[in-house]
């Protein structure tokens, strides 16, 4: 297995892993809390979201220009 493809298995299991940590916050989020930690887990599934999304597309522009 080549850097590349090393480097695209970890940026592909580092998107799973924020999707997988977004949605559990967004589902706690949904609980009754109050305002500051909604906002909090708002903040914070926004962030692993965007991550998740950002590792997807480096790990598809890895395997696409090697």
């Amino acid at each position: 297995m080549d850097t590349a493809t090393q480097w695209a298995l970890f940026l592909g299991i580092l998107a799973l892993a924020s999707w997988l940590v977004g949605g559990l916050a967004a589902v706690i989020g949904n609980v009754e809390l109050d305002p500051h930690r909604q906002k909090a887990a708002e903040y914070l599934t926004f962030g692993l979201s965007a991550t998740g999304f950002i590792s997807a597309i480096a790990m598809a522009l890895i395997l696409v220009i090697r």
